[in-house]
């Protein structure tokens, strides 16, 4: 008889084994590939909302939701109690959405290979590869640290074309200097690597949608809260600017997406 594909019965059966995240996201990866991925990365295979066990200090394994996925650890509800877990030491009471969060790994390190063959191409191989938490910023050049990140999310999510102009975008910016900016220097090297020469994506007809339709349910003045930085913030909306609200929190001014306000 074949096990059932979700397990909710954490500490009265017996459990399915614990994942080794690691190995599903290093795979049988090249060392310059995994050189470039993570412990963070780990990251990936979980969303807000997943229901998740992990072994606690004293032996005991709790189970609860993903509450927030902060850059290191996952913040978990148990019940009244709020765990932050290390991903590496996370795993998934339905093994049918582990399974489905596999192909995720693979994906990360095509994009690492891609980026690698890319920035040896154009003479900046010996520059560091990273994957960033950020969901906005696609991609970033930091010349003083000779490193290029790459969204995480928008590495995954993002179509295969969208995320190879983004790694040309910041290797062009690699080779016109910090101080090119997104001037005429840097896009005469975007150019001449086949990258778009403008600043960012356009913002799809899907996400204006979308956007839109998270800002008109608030107004200024209404009290509204958010995560940021790990934490439930509350405060109240101050200025309504066309992307992100304004929102005073005691004395601190937090610049938020609509998206993230309830």
């Amino acid at each position: 008889m074949s096990e059932p594909p979700c397990d909710e019965t954490v500490g009265a059966v017996r459990r399915a084994p614990e994942t080794d995240w690691v190995a599903v996201l290093l795979g049988g990866a090249e060392r310059i590939v995994t050189d470039s991925l993570h412990l963070e990365d780990l990251q990936i295979f979980f969303e807000r909302g997943d229901r998740v066990r992990f072994r606690a200090n004293e032996g005991s394994t709790p189970s609860g939701t993903v509450e927030t996925l902060n850059p290191k650890r996952a913040r978990v509800r148990c019940g009244t109690e709020i765990w932050t877990v290390p991903y590496g030491g996370l795993d998934h009471l339905c093994v049918a959405t582990g399974k489905a969060r596999r192909p995720r790994a693979k994906r990360l390190r095509a994009v690492v290979a891609e980026a690698r063959e890319l920035m040896d191409r154009h003479g900046i191989g010996m520059w560091a590869l990273r994957f960033s938490g950020s969901r906005t910023r696609l991609g970033e050049c930091r010349s003083r640290q000779k490193l290029i990140l790459v969204s995480r999310t928008h590495a995954l999510n993002g179509s295969p074309e969208q995320v190879t102009d983004t790694i040309l975008h910041e290797i062009a910016h690699a080779l016109a200097g910090p101080d090119a900016g997104h001037g005429p220097a840097w896009k005469a090297v975007a150019r001449k690597l086949g990258a778009t020469p403008r600043s960012c994506l356009p913002e799809s007809d899907a996400t204006k949608r979308r956007r839109e339709a998270a800002r008109r349910k608030f107004r200024t003045g209404d009290s509204v809260s958010f995560t940021a930085r790990g934490e439930l913030r509350t405060g109240k909306i101050v200025r309504m600017n066309p992307k992100r609200a304004k929102v005073r929190c005691g004395d601190a001014v937090w610049s938020v997406p609509y998206a993230r306000l309830s």
